[in-house]
This record gives structure tokens, C-alpha cells and sequence, in this order.
């Protein structure tokens, strides 16, 4: 045999032995993967056992929050009248047509803005205080040599 085939096939034999311990390796690391899954698989085998009982008990919380809900809603409508729904949408940003649709009641939401006077008007005569007094104009500052703080 001549020196070149016979290292031909030496360098093919080393290239078949690296792969061979290479998967090896790679099949003993992937046996080890599927322990550790088999193991993580049973501990959420049981933690799904163990919620399972939650389920029910959401459903009725979360139906007597919807009950509670559907009252306040009908009180708020009832002392805010036409108004409540531009409440709800000033205070929760798209949710004043959300809430007429679920009070059955058809309409424009408009927001009422930072104030509600009505509001504020009921609220001074059930604790007998006088109306509230219109906002003073800013005070325009000058300083000592009749400057305002941005023209200095």
C-alpha cells in the first residue's frame, strides 16, 4: 500500500473516531436533558392537580364582583344622571362607551374635564358648605427691577 492511501485512510479513521465521541457526548447530554424533563414534567403534573380546585372558586369571585359591579354601576347612574358616563370616560380614558353599553343606555360619551361642577354643587349642599368661590387669576411676579423671571 502507498504512503498517501494509507494516510487517506488514517485521516479517515480519526475523523470517524471525533464524531463517534462526539455523538457520544452530545446522546449522554441528551439523556440527561430527559431526566431532568421527566422529573420537572411530574412536579407540573402535580401542581396542575393541585390548582385544579381554584378554577370554581375564581368562577364565583369573579361573578360576584360582576354582580357588585352591575349595582354600583346603577347607583353611580342613578346620582350622576346623563353625566356618568363622562365621568367614567374622564377618570378611565375609553371606557365611557364601554360603560353605556353595559347600562343599556344609548348616547354620546363626552369627558367633563378635571371638575365636575355639578357634582361639586350636590356635594356643598348635602354638607351645607357655600358654592365654591371661582378660581383667582395667577399673580403675574416681577422682580425688583420690573423684570418677569424670563426676560432677565
Amino acid at each position: 500500500m502507498e504512503p498517501a492511501v494509507a494516510l487517506v485512510i488514517l485521516l479517515i479513521a480519526a475523523i470517524v473516531a471525533a464524531l463517534a465521541i462526539y455523538l457520544t457526548l452530545t446522546i449522554r447530554s441528551l439523556l440527561k436533558i430527559n431526566r431532568g424533563l421527566g422529573v420537572t414534567l411530574g412536579s407540573v403534573g402535580e401542581i396542575a392537580a393541585k390548582t385544579a380546585p381554584v378554577n370554581g372558586v375564581l368562577d364565583a369571585i369573579n361573578a360576584t364582583l360582576l354582580a357588585g359591579r352591575n349595582l354600583l354601576e346603577g347607583l353611580f347612574l342613578k346620582k350622576a344622571g346623563p353625566d356618568a358616563a363622562g365621568i367614567v370616560e374622564s377618570a378611565f380614558p375609553g371606557e365611557g362607551t364601554k360603560f353605556l353599553r353595559r347600562v343599556g343606555r344609548p348616547g354620546q360619551v363626552v369627558a367633563i374635564g378635571d371638575t365636575y361642577p355639578r357634582g361639586e354643587a350636590i356635594l356643598n349642599s348635602l354638607l351645607g358648605a357655600p358654592p365654591a368661590a371661582a378660581a383667582p387669576a395667577p399673580v403675574e411676579r416681577t422682580s425688583a427691577k420690573g423684570l418677569r423671571p424670563w426676560e432677565r
